[in-house]
């Protein structure tokens, strides 16, 4: 899901590559499904243990029972999902471009779809076609990108509107013509698969999550009902957030009874770990970077784990351990230029295990250098000077202690790199149609 969010947020005019808590929000809802549907998906599972009368199945009996289970979750439906992630972070992505551009063109038309094949769904508005203001409440309840592979688009326009007549609109409240479920509301405000899909709970009262913490919670959720907001709801934050400290801690246990590390440490707060191999060797001139970033994701909840050096083999290219679990390499970037920056990645890149980029700025950072030092090692890619790190961690010193104040998730840095070389951002100039501009973009979604 996240990767196919980023493959969608690059497709569009203007990434939006500064908004930290529209990022933060669609990555986090993401996450969340795919928590629902490993729950749903082992749920079923655990459902064909036992045959029609009750009795447990051999193994070999279970395994021919959930291999169709098996090849549905994860083939088939596995590419409907990251395509539609594709199509919605796309239309995510835009709808925050026409919000921004409102005053110059205040309105949105229902472009034609692209598939070779359309379904009947959307065709009322795009035959029309439909053109009505940004702020129409219409946009709420319908909208391309509601039903699965709808390969239609809104194109912002200046162009008079042309609303759905009474009747019309009685033929859009029909079902074919809805919403389906998982695909209702904005996905730049609900996130890519919303809470009405079958893998989330119908209500919080059949939620393994929620937690009535008092009576009066209780009674709230038993007779009056909670509204169910799952993206948002603490109680799935919390389950989410459990699961990763619980590992931690198993993993401090195992590495406090290790002979082989020292300095082994866990933050009960935070379910952060740390710990040393005894054959790491700190850098005589910058192991203090090392240190520093150790504490900064010790202090977030990270596992951080320096590793052994092997220097047995020639030319062997150590990382410094494991970061949740990933290789991961330090760089530090001691001024701030943009050239300096893209030498700190090229040096992560030359570690053939690493996925895990860390960049420490011990004198300041600038974004500006920074999106342009991106733009730079993007076009390494392809050269052995260049990889797709799993994550870039940036760190700094903030009020006198190590803190990670940016992450960059799989694929982030391409989306940075291709709105930084975008010469004005994909901002419609004053007085131009939007239309004229995304012929191109049309055709790819």
């Amino acid at each position: 899901m996240n990767k196919g969010t980023v493959e969608g947020l690059s497709q569009a005019s203007t990434p939006p590559t500064h908004e930290d808590e529209f990022l933060r929000s669609i990555r986090h809802s993401n996450e969340v499904f795919s928590a629902f549907k490993a729950q749903a998906w082992g749920r079923t599972m655990q459902e064909r243990l036992l045959d029609a009368q009750g009795k447990l199945r051999s193994f070999a009996e279970w395994k021919k029972e959930v291999e169709p289970i098996s090849r549905h979750h994860v083939g088939a439906w596995l590419r409907t999902e990251y395509d539609t992630a594709v199509i919605r972070a796309h239309q995510a992505a835009e709808w925050l471009e026409f919000e921004r551009n409102k005053d110059i063109l205040p309105n949105l038309q229902w472009m034609p779809t692209t598939s070779p094949s359309p379904e009947a769904g959307h065709r009322l508005f795009w035959e029309k076609p439909l053109i009505l203001p940004v702020d129409d409440p219409f946009w709420s309840e319908h909208r391309p990108g509601d039903r699965w592979n709808c390969k239609c688009s809104l194109d912002a326009t200046d162009d008079d509107p042309r609303p759905l007549d009474p009747s019309e609109q009685a033929t859009a409240k029909r079902p074919e013509h809805s919403a389906q479920p998982g695909l209702d509301g904005n996905p730049a405000y609900k996130g890519l698969i919303t809470d009405s899909h079958p893998y989330y709970p119908k209500s919080c009262a059949v939620c393994p999550h929620y937690k009535a913490v008092n009576l009066k919670a209780w009674l709230k959720n038993k007779v009056v009902g909670r509204v169910k907001e799952c993206h948002s709801c603490p109680y799935m934050s919390e389950a989410m957030g459990k699961a990763k400290y619980e590992q931690n801690y198993k993993e401090y246990q195992r590495l406090k009874e290790d002979p082989n590390y020292r300095d082994v440490e866990f933050d009960p707060t935070t379910g952060g770990v740390k710990a040393t191999h005894i054959e790491h060797n700190f850098d005589h001139l910058k192991g203090k970077y090392e240190k520093y970033v150790q504490d900064a994701g010790f202090q977030e909840g990270h596992s951080v784990i320096f590793g052994k050096e092997d220097h047995t083999k020639q030319n062997q290219r150590n990382t410094e351990g494991l970061w949740d679990g990933r290789h991961f390499e330090i760089a530090g970037a001691e001024t701030f230029t943009a050239n300096n920056i893209r030498n700190a990645l090229k040096h992560c890149a030359k570690k053939p295990d690493a996925e895990v980029a860390v960049i420490f700025f011990p004198n300041g950072f600038d974004p500006r250098n920074f999106e342009e030092a991106l733009k730079k090692y993007e076009g390494l890619r392809g050269s052995s000077q260049h990889r797709d790190f799993h994550r870039i961690y940036l760190i700094r010193e903030i009020d006198g202690k190590p803190q990670i104040f940016k992450v960059l998730n799989a694929d982030d840095a391409k989306v940075i790199a291709l709105a930084s070389s975008n010469g004005n951002g994909g901002r419609v100039p004053t007085g131009i149609k939007r239309s004229a501009r995304r012929n191109k973009d049309t055709q790819t979604i």
